[in-house]
């Protein structure tokens, strides 16, 4: 399948081949769903909704805009991410993906994302909690991922991942190695250490971010200020 981001492929690929992930670092994990606990606990009974966009560069030209907006109600935290891309090469290419999680304590409930190919469905992902896993069906086929997530993609745009060593790719259902680089500056790297990704933030917030896909270098940068409201 020809795509910009090929989920569906890459998904079959990289994930049915090793069906279960692995358990984490307990201590690890305690202390992200403490940092989370507080972090709802301070919205007791109104809503706190931030939403920030940003430009999609690639080779110095723009090729879409994102929009994320993380919203905190009734201890529950929400995330929308849309994503979309016009790319013109021999052809006009469009791709848009719509992605919503929900965390509920510090630990990710459910997250859908939903691939768009030049307006038409293309991929339909969903990630839910049951007990102590998680089924996943992509496109009908469905697997379980038995880990317990409590820093994923959707969380990097307003939480920094102070001491986060791992984080959950809802768009391939892969589980992921963050490092610190610098302060304020991350790096995902591959199963070779290849750099992949790198996110650069400014009072908390994800300012930058480079991102490595098929097609080149995809730069991510933020062109409004923070839009809160309560």
């Amino acid at each position: 399948m020809n795509s910009l981001f090929p989920v569906k492929y890459h998904f079959q690929k990289k994930y049915f081949n090793n069906k279960h992930l692995s358990l984490r670092n307990k201590f690890w994990l305690l202390n992200t769903i403490l940092f989370f606990v507080l972090v709802t606990s301070s919205v007791p009974a109104k809503s706190k909704e931030i939403t920030s966009k940003y430009n999609l560069e690639m080779m110095g030209a723009k090729v879409g805009e994102f929009s994320v907006t993380q919203k905190i109600e009734n201890g529950k935290l929400n995330i929308e991410a849309i994503t979309d891309i016009k790319v013109k090469l021999l052809f006009s290419y469009r791709v848009k993906y719509v992605q919503n999680t929900v965390y509920e304590q510090g630990v990710l409930k459910s997250s859908k994302v939903k691939t768009y190919k030049n307006g038409k469905l293309n991929s339909d992902m969903v990630l839910k909690q049951q007990k102590d896993a998680y089924l996943l069906v992509v496109d009908g086929d469905t697997a379980v991922v038995n880990d317990s997530i409590t820093y994923s993609g959707s969380l990097l745009y307003f939480n920094e991942p102070l001491g986060i060593k791992q984080l959950y790719k809802e768009r391939t259902a892969e589980m992921m190695q963050i490092t610190s680089l610098s302060e304020h500056t991350y790096v995902v790297n591959d199963e070779k250490e290849k750099e992949l990704n790198r996110y650069i933030y400014k009072n908390g917030v994800l300012e930058y971010a480079k991102m490595r896909h098929a097609l080149g270098m995809l730069e991510l940068k933020r062109v409004t200020e923070n839009t809160v409201n309560d």
